[in-house]
């Protein structure tokens, strides 16, 4: 229905106060509309207006009349009613909507079927390649061989608390060539001695410097080895030795065992020397007590005997203890020789030991 142009306005005056038609009709349009109340309003406001017009009629033809009209109250305020939108529902990302769209753009779905199969092929390709990527990776791990671990033997390891060593006085009977203040007289005399065919041994005690040629378990054998010297031309003499004794601190417990085994095994040994420096055979039970003595030495754990002093002591019993067993063996007089030098390196490690820090 079509809005008219323009619109009358009908005054309809009440109780003396004018009351527009075309006011209410406006503050009707305002509001909002409904289809079933639009129909109430259109018949209500049609009663109105031909009550209107005859109500004008009458007080024309009689102005005296006062028509008694109930007051008009104001219309109950119409409630506005929004009608909802219906809820879009939510886009849904996922294969199937994406199948409709195809669909609905191609009805025969040829392009849909083309797009699964390409994406299908492109997923199942990847999880293969990932599959097999990981097995290559834990094949490669299996097979890396880990680097061996080094074991330090229990021996080694535990190291034994330090202890105290008391080494004892060491009495030697010595075949001695000289003294001197200098250590360069003495070089001097060894060096002529070894153009002879003598071993001899330089040794520092004190501010002198001593030079010994042979050892012997007694003081008569001393003499008797000197006595052969002095017909090759060498001056010599025989005397006894007393290497004072000292504490050791800082020793464990095989460094200990050594020091109290070392001149036990010494005093043996040089009665053996002497024996075979005179060329005589070595006493059975001589030769009894070197192998105890020995065999007591090399069972100790060579790894755990740091003590430079104590170490030289060990190497030059043992080397003089295989000397021994060759001349029981040879009898000859380069073994007795040999003997005779280790038993004089021996004493020189011992003075040194002992004019040492027991380092």
């Amino acid at each position: 229905m079509d809005k008219p142009k323009s619109e009358k306005t009908i005054t309809i005056k009440i109780n003396g106060k004018d009351r527009p038609f075309q006011e209410k009709k406006e503050e009707m349009q305002e509001k909002a509309w409904d289809p079933r109340q639009l129909d109430r309003q259109k018949k209500q406001e049609q009663t109105e207006f031909f009550a209107s017009i005859q109500t004008a009629a009458g007080k024309e033809a009689d102005d005296s009349f006062d028509w008694i009209l109930p007051e008009e109250t104001e219309d109950a305020d119409i409630k506005e009613y929004k009608i909802a939108a219906p809820p879009k529902s939510p886009a849904k990302n996922g294969l199937s909507t994406l199948a409709k769209k195809f669909q609905g753009r191609n009805k025969q779905g040829f392009l849909t079927s083309i797009f699964l199969a390409v994406f299908f092929a492109v997923l199942l390709g990847t999880s293969f390649g990932f599959i097999m990527l990981k097995l290559v990776f834990t094949d490669q791990a299996a097979e890396t061989v880990a680097p061996p671990i080094k074991e330090t033997p229990a021996a080694s390891v535990q190291q034994a608390p330090a202890a105290v060593a008391e080494l004892e006085t060491l009495t030697a009977y010595v075949v001695q060539g000289g003294v001197w203040s200098n250590s360069e007289a003495a070089e001097q005399v060894q060096e002529a001695n070894s153009q002879k065919g003598v071993y001899s041994q330089s040794l520092k005690m004190g501010e002198q410097t001593f030079l010994f040629l042979g050892v012997s378990g007694s003081l008569d054998q001393a003499k008797e080895i000197g006595a052969d010297l002095k017909s090759k031309g060498i001056d010599v003499f025989a005397k006894e030795v007393a290497f004072e004794g000292k504490a050791i601190e800082g020793l464990n417990a095989e460094e200990k065992k050594l020091s109290e085994i070392a001149p036990v095994l010494y005093q043996s040994l040089s009665k053996g020397a002497a024996s075979a420096s005179l060329g005589s055979s070595i006493a059975p039970e001589t030769a009894q007590e070197i192998k105890n003595h020995s065999k007591a030495v090399n069972e100790l754990q060579a790894d755990q005997i740091q003590n430079k002093g104590l170490t030289s002591i060990r190497e030059e019993l043992l080397n003089a203890s295989k000397q021994i067993e060759t001349y029981q063996q040879a009898g000859d007089s380069a073994s007795a020789g040999k003997i005779q030098e280790h038993l004089l390196a021996f004493l020189a490690a011992y003075q040194s030991l002992l004019q040492s820090d027991g380092q």
